[in-house]
């Protein structure tokens, strides 16, 4: 689920964040109020929202209605899951994004077009390279935080979404088995200080590549 919701999350960030930087002072404040705006409400009633949105009599179901497609279920699915986390963690991975963006200079990639790149090579040989290090940051906070994520996934999900900070809660409250809650709480601990460590080593060494390219 950490996986799913991280991809989906830089996947909408990259080219959010790219319009951020390109568009005109207006837009972008604007652009950054609709990204930021959510942090200001409850986790909670965003949640919630989301359950009035894919319940079975939901206007989601309503609007695909139209199209003839109204049978879809998103609520008490990992689909339903995703959509509702990735909403909750896009700042997390827009912001970084955006501070990275503002540092490139862009006279790059015109300058890559007029000297006869396709805009496809400029982009993923001249652009892409200098935002690794908010890609990776911005993975990295959405991936943390979504690993120990409780209240979104057990009201939107079902018990096959289940993520460990509920299952965790389980064992503590329900079972009382202390025990194996310590256990999956090391864990979960350990997988988020891995991922940590590995994203460091693979940001460190692209960094250490683009500067002796540059030099």
């Amino acid at each position: 689920m950490s996986l799913l919701v991280t991809v989906s999350s830089i996947l909408i960030a990259y080219p959010y964040a790219y319009l951020i930087n390109i568009s005109s002072r207006f837009w972008s404040n604007l652009l950054f109020a609709v990204v930021l705006i959510p942090l200001w409400t409850s986790l909670l009633a965003r949640t919630f929202s989301w359950v009035v949105i894919f319940q079975e009599n939901g206007i989601l179901n309503k609007i695909l209605g139209l199209f003839g497609a109204s049978d879809v279920t998103l609520l008490g699915s990992t689909t339903g899951v995703t959509i509702a986390m990735a909403q909750v963690m896009l700042p997390f991975a827009v912001l970084p994004l955006v501070s990275t963006m503002r540092t490139i200079d862009k006279s790059l990639l015109p300058a890559a077009l007029s000297l006869g790149a396709k805009p496809v090579i400029a982009f993923f040989r001249v652009y892409l390279p200098q935002t690794l290090s908010g890609l990776a940051g911005g993975a990295t906070l959405v991936m943390v935080l979504s690993l120990g994520f409780y209240v979104t996934p057990a009201l939107v999900g079902s018990p096959q979404n289940s993520m460990l900070a509920q299952y965790i809660r389980v064992y503590v409250n329900e079972l009382a088995n202390f025990g194996y809650a310590g256990a999956l709480s090391v864990v979960l601990l350990l997988v988020t200080l891995l991922l940590l460590a590995a994203l460091r080593f693979a940001t460190q060494d692209k960094t250490s590549q683009l500067v002796v390219t540059r030099g």
